[in-house]
């Protein structure tokens, strides 16, 4: 995400809010970083339960701009957006986990699928389709999407690990990814190691998971911009986001 370096005109702005505090030029600081809260709602939509659209995401995000618009030291010389950015994608966060609730039944099959990619990769020694996970668990396609689809919340986890900073080595689409599984992974020899292996397995996707992981996190296209690319609603893209997400989790889990 580019475009957010602070020039001598913004410098000026902020030495003037920070020496008045007028609400007027707060108001202009905001209107600067709107695009920011946007991008960072944008890509963290797919992690919110279905109680929460994007807009409810998108207030959360403006409230963090606003705290950091009020915490930032402008003599510290950090770059604004990477400051607010870590606020912002906080503050989100924060508003996502105030409506994670996941039944403890969802939990128990979301074992049972883990345990059921397992199985079927040993067995046949590559990444199952949706279908053969499916027919392992005695359920249908639509039950297994239903689930999986309800599972965005418990990636969260460690999502407090991103960091949104321009230049940082955790700005690439892979970190993002990595990042988003690990929980306390952090030497740089395993991040190497799970890095190949979550290569190698997105490789080894199915077709359309894989294009979806792809435009994701690597192309950085939205929900409705990889419907509109594949010919399906956002809906679904959330489904097949969601269902190679938990395959790629069971390669992680398995190989740590």
């Amino acid at each position: 995400m580019k475009g957010f370096l602070m020039d001598n005109e913004e410098r000026k702005l902020w030495e003037l809010y920070k020496r008045t505090g007028r609400p007027e030029l707060q108001e202009e600081i905001v209107i600067r970083y709107l695009r920011l809260v946007h991008y960072i709602a944008n890509r963290l939509v797919i992690y919110a339960s279905k109680s929460l659209d994007k807009d409810d995401l998108y207030s959360a995000g403006v409230i963090g701009l606003l705290e950091a618009i009020e915490r930032y030291d402008l003599t510290k010389g950090i770059e604004f957006k990477s400051f607010a950015g870590i606020r912002i994608r906080g503050a989100i966060i924060d508003e996502i986990r105030r409506f994670d609730w996941v039944p403890r039944s969802v939990r128990q099959k979301a074992k049972r699928i883990d345990a059921a990619i397992h199985h079927l990769f040993i067995a046949n020694n590559k990444i199952p389709s949706d279908e053969e996970i499916a027919v392992e668990l005695d359920i249908s396609v639509e039950e297994y999407y239903q689930i999986t689809d309800n599972l965005g919340p418990m990636f969260l986890h460690s999502l407090d690990n991103e960091y949104s900073g321009s230049g940082s080595d955790h700005d690439s689409p892979m970190n993002e990814l990595v990042d988003n599984q690990l929980e306390d992974y952090e030497t740089e020899k395993i991040r190497l190691n799970l890095k190949n292996r979550l290569m190698k397995g997105i490789n080894d996707l199915p077709e359309k998971e894989r294009l979806v992981i792809s435009l994701y996190y690597y192309e950085q296209l939205n929900l409705k911009e990889i419907g509109i690319v594949l010919g399906v609603t956002e809906s679904r893209v959330s489904q097949i986001h969601s269902s190679a997400i938990v395959k790629l989790r069971n390669i992680i889990n398995r190989t740590v």
